[in-house]
């Protein structure tokens, strides 16, 4: 309004004028009036209008101008939206600022999102200074020009805000920079993107006014380099970080440190700098503290006074919406990433043990020199000075966004381990940024394990035995774990986070099972052990619906099979494999466990103990059962398959469930019938029809003596082992009699595959005798078994190639891996030693890993000696990712671009026996009387009756003792004294 406006409207005794300033200006006002004098309350008016106006004239001529503020951005220098995008960055920034309220009118911003400005004279007048950029050999300063610049603001006392890498020098020249900033990264020397929670460092610092401590996911470096001398530093932000990568190494073993994420420095002689290590990521400055804490920065370094509660801005999400929907999955708060199917044993529900989609394994790449070790994970926990041992085979799942830890909002290929120590891992599979595989990405430890009496098991805790089973679906791994005060229990966890879930877990009792039996006999006889020896050995497995868990349990006194609402946490059903009074026999322990068809139908394989043939209803040790998804009646038994001379096998615990069924993949309609088969230890594999399992659905049909009567699927010619038709028979010599413990044929599930012509093959792992009742092995160990169907007639089984030169220990169940029909490897991981080596202690075997082509049955790679730390029992590799995973005591991978193996440094050698002192003088008689009588003259399962061990050679014997099975029993005892024992049985 001009002062010569003479408008009688109501006029504002000031108005904005120029940046910075006011324009004034006065309105008269026309006052009608006789008089010649105005009156004394109108003059007074006047007179308190243009008081007013002076003291605003003189506030805007007191006031401060606003502040300048130079933003400076870089080149976007990572793929992936809102990575190093230092251009967003700063356009981010100028929009924050502007929304500011705290700093409308204090501070003006000129922005230079793409690069340091042309115009060397755009730091002059800058009160403050914001560096968001790439450092190195790209940070601006290596411009001569640009650093004289920029030291000319610095000396005469602008500030400077550096963001992630701004603060990062080139090794060999600092650029000058600590002497600004008080500190400086030196190369890439070591950094780690993880979520971390960031804590105020100081209450009085000015940065910190608003702030609590926060958490969020980020890049950080953990390590900088002090300027020698002069300044104040002041930490404003610490965080537990760990480190990813380190001095040109990406870390596996996960060690928290201390750091500096954030601080402030005051430079003698004048100016304030301010450095933060993350905001690697744009969404960084949506994130409400670290966005306050950054305003509060550009206000303390440009000399004003930060508000007692932070500066403040309505700008919340800018970087948000300069991304659009293009954020990557990283930068999120993760959702869970699933596809819909499971990861558990034996590659799928029907344990089939072929993985068909595999394309980067074939035999000639890994024949080659390119394949070996590409990575381990470190040593798995211990528990009471235990190793960890896997009998659990491992489990890959290609993508995982994880939920909780440092990983939150980062996404995985995951391989999971459970120890026999009580823990469950995952692990990461592949490098993923900086998070190298082989890094522990979360870790749970269910409970103590349980240490089994009258001994342990193998010599080691038993804390998780059998392989748990992944619902990628719903986010779910479940798995059974033994522990002292409660025993077997089932667990539930979240695959993202490792997380038990509400109402779990859920206890697995006899109590529980006998009140959902569905073959709960006429009357319950409680146990007769006097300790609970119940082994949970078999993998667990689902419903196609997932609402159902199946866990098995064996070397007990009654097999079983519950299953477990995974809905509302509770056992829903039970099936124990005997119905009592029988007790002692039936368990479902092989490595297996159950087998489920795309119906919903689960299969199981009972064995036997020692003695374990009664003759009575609804007794099924040794048999093949097939039993309906539990629904509102529990389980249905649907159909039964008992060998034809399982009177006499049930007696001498050869069980026919050593290692479990597998459901061959349906071929094609005019192909019918569905199949099924089955091994054990007798060394036999049975072929059968599931859909017309033969036998009766309340008793077994009679034992005898004549094969040719068996009810499985038997081929026209006569086998050489009956001279009549009867099963076929791989691993030999046959026996009825001699075929458990060392002795033992097979204890494996088979392998499916289909070659181009849709001709379906079996392999098989085992192991062949030198003689009746010899414990030495001999080819084969390893037989391909073609199923044939001809003319329409029932399918049968075929023996079609061995492996005539491959002796194996005690092997666990081979897997096919094939890219269709083509290029086909069998895998097979063995123990490396017989089935009664203990696990503990520094002789403990070293198991090995071979690969043979499928075709010709060659081998084609094999694990060095030694490259394979101790593992468990039974188990097998996973296949992920073009990678074999192993579990031993940590989780080993081989593939392309692996390195071989140069040996292991020497362990320190087993330690020599120590006899006891206080067993001196004791005399076999009574060694056996305190140590072995309890089990052995009281036999119950797969304990061997005193009999039978005494039957056995005085050699075998002592060397149970000394090396084998019984080893922890004779702790203590001399030489001398194994010897008396072994006489003293052999009377």
């Amino acid at each position: 309004m001009s002062p010569a406006s003479s408008t009688a409207s109501a006029v504002p005794p000031f108005e904005k004028g120029g940046q910075g300033g006011f324009a004034f200006a006065f309105a008269p006002t026309k006052v009608k009036s006789k008089s010649p004098f105005i009156p004394l309350f109108q003059r007074g008016k006047r007179l308190a209008w243009i008081v007013a106006c002076c003291i605003v004239l003189l506030a805007a001529c007191n006031r401060e101008p606003p502040r300048k503020v130079v933003l400076i951005g870089g080149a976007k220098s990572e793929k992936g939206a809102g990575l190093h995008d230092y251009p967003n960055g700063i356009r981010a920034l100028e929009a924050i600022l502007e929304s500011s309220p705290d700093a409308r009118g204090k501070l003006e911003v000129a922005a230079y999102p793409e690069g340091w400005p042309a115009d060397l004279k755009a730091l002059d007048g800058a009160a403050t200074i914001v560096w968001y950029f790439d450092g190195l050999d790209k940070h601006p300063l290596r411009d001569a020009a640009r650093r004289a610049a920029f030291e000319a603001a610095m000396r005469r006392g602008a500030g400077l805000v550096a963001l992630h890498q701004a603060s990062t020098v080139p090794p060999d020249d600092a650029l000058g920079l600590p002497r600004w900033l008080g500190a400086a990264r030196y190369g890439m020397f070591d950094r780690t993107t993880q979520w971390a929670e960031l804590v105020p460092a100081t209450a009085s610092q000015p940065l910190v006014r608003g702030i609590d401590a926060f958490a969020y996911r980020d890049e950080f470096y953990p390590t900088f380099r002090p300027a020698a001398g002069g300044g104040k530093f002041v930490p404003i932000l610490k965080a537990a970080l760990n480190p990813q990568y380190r001095d040109g190494h990406y870390l596996v073993e996960d060690r928290a440190e201390a750091a500096n994420v954030a601080w402030a420095f005051e430079r003698d002689g004048g100016g304030r700098s301010f450095v933060y290590s993350g905001a690697h990521y744009l969404r960084t400055l949506d994130q409400p503290d670290a966005r306050k804490m950054l305003l509060n920065a550009i206000f303390w370094t440009a000399g004003l006074d930060v508000p007692e509660n932070g500066v403040r801005s309505a700008a919340p999400n800018e970087a948000a919406a300069l991304l659009g929907d293009k954020g990557s999955t990283a930068e999120r708060e993760a959702t869970r990433s699933a596809e819909p199917r499971r990861a558990t044993f034996h590659i799928d529900s029907g344990r089939s043990g072929w993985r068909s989609n595999e394309t980067a394994l074939t035999p000639e790449k890994v024949a080659g020199d390119a394949f070996g070790l590409v990575w381990e994970s470190p040593q798995l926990d211990a528990a009471d000075g235990q190793a960890p041992r896997l009998y659990a085979s491992p489990l890959y799942v290609d993508r995982i966004a994880m939920t909780k830890g440092q990983h939150r909002g980062a996404e995985f290929a995951v391989v999971f381990a459970a120890s026999s120590n009580g823990y469950v891992y995952a692990i990461n599979a592949r490098r993923s940024g900086d998070v190298a595989p082989g890094r522990i990405l979360w870790r749970t430890r269910l409970a103590a394990p349980c240490h089994l009496q009258p001994a342990p098991l193998d010599g080691v805790p038993t804390g998780i035995l059998s392989t748990p089973i992944v619902d990628i679906a719903q986010g779910r791994l479940y798995v059974a774990h033994c522990d002292p005060q409660k025993r077997w229990q089932a667990y539930a966890l979240d695959i993202a986070s490792g997380d038990v879930l509400p109402g779990w877990p859920v206890r697995l009792d006899e109590e529980t099972f006998n009140a959902v039996n569905a073959n709960a006999g006429p009357q319950r006889v409680p146990p007769k052990r006097r300790f609970d020896f119940r082994v949970q050995r078999g993998a667990l497995n689902l419903s196609p619906d997932g609402s159902q868990l199946y866990v098995v349990f064996g070397e007990t006194e009654t097999g079983w099979i519950a299953a477990v609402d995974t809905r509302r946490a509770r056992v829903s059903s039970a099936f124990a494999a005997v119905a009592m009074p029988h007790r002692g026999s039936g368990g479902i322990w092989g490595a297996g466990g159950p087998a489920v068809d795309a119906q919903g139908s689960v299969y199981v394989v009972t064995g036997s103990g020692f003695d374990g043939y009664q003759d009575s209803l609804h007794d099924w040790t040794q048999s093949v059962l097939k039993l309906s998804q539990p629904g509102p009646k529990s389980f249905v038994l649907q159909g039964t398959y008992t060998p034809f001379n399982y009177c006499r096998t049930a007696k001498m615990d050869i069980d026919l469930g050593a290692g479990g069924a597998l459901l061959l993949p349906d071929a094609k309609a005019d192909a019918a019938p569905r199949l099924m088969a089955v091994g054990g230890k007798q060394g036999n594999v049975y072929l059968l029809d599931r859909d017309k399992l033969p036998g009766r659905l309340d008793r077994r049909p009679p034992c005898g003596d004549d094969a040719s009567q068996d009810g499985s699927l038997l081929a026209p010619q006569p086998q050489p082992q009956f001279g009549t038709r009867g099963p076929l028979n791989v691993f030999g010599p046959y026996s009825d009699q001699d075929a458990a413990l060392d002795l033992a044929r097979a204890r494996s599930v088979p392998a499916a595959f289909r070659d181009a012509a849709g001709e379906d093959f079996l392999f098989v792992t085992g192991n062949a005798k030198r003689a009746q009742g010899s414990s030495v092995s001999v080819p084969p160990s390893l037989a391909r078994i073609a199923v044939v169907r001809k003319n329409g007639g029932a399918p049968y089984l075929r023996v079609d190639k061995i492996q005539k030169t491959l002796i194996l220990g005690n092997p666990g169940s081979p897997v096919v891996t094939s890219d269709g029909p083509r290029n086909a490897i069998v895998w097979i991981l063995d123990e490396n030693a017989s089935r009664s080596a203990l696990l503990s202690g520094a002789d403990a075997p070293r198991p090995v890993l071979y690969a043979l082509d499928a075709s010709t049955l060659d081998i084609l790679w094999r694990s060095a000696p030694g490259e394979l730390f101790t593992s468990g029992k039974y188990n097998e590799p996973a296949f992920g990712g073009g990678l074999v995973f192993v579990g031993t005591d940590r989780i080993q991978a081989f593939g392309l671009g692996g390195r071989k193996f140069a040996g292991r440094a020497e362990t320190a050698p087993a330690a020599k026996r120590q006899a006891d002192p206080a067993l001196a003088g004791l005399d076999g008689e009574a060694i056996y009387g305190q140590r072995c009588a309890i089990c052995h003259d009281h036999p119950q399962g797969n304990i061997p009756p005193r009999s039978l061990i005494a039957s056995r050679s005085r050699e075998r014997i002592v060397e149970a003792l000394s090396q084998g099975a019984m080893r922890a029993q004779a702790q203590g005892l001399s030489a001398e004294q194994i010897e008396d024992v072994a006489r003293y049985l052999k009377k």
